[in-house]
């Protein structure tokens, strides 16, 4: 299994393609923006310590440069937010 396939029950395997549909796109890397590099979340991050990673203030930076987070507390693995430089 790649980096681009998940495994669902009973064995079926799906392309990211087929994750991107599933979930609206959320998986699909962003368009570069001026002034920001794209973080791409693990399963360990959460946006406090993406926050540390990065010395950023407080969380809620990032989510002034991420409006589609409508719940800090639920971002997903395999998404991506723009961290400002």
């Amino acid at each position: 299994m790649t980096e681009t396939m998940m495994t669902m029950g009973f064995g079926t395997e799906l392309g990211l393609d087929e994750m991107n549909q599933i979930a609206g796109g959320a998986f699909r890397r962003p368009a570069e923006k001026k002034g920001f590099f794209i973080h791409k979340i693990t399963a360990r991050d959460s946006l406090i310590r993406i926050a540390k990673k990065y010395g950023i203030k407080s969380y809620k930076e990032i989510l002034k440069w991420n409006p589609k987070i409508t719940n800090p507390r639920l971002i997903r693995t395999g998404d991506y937010l723009y961290i400002k430089l």
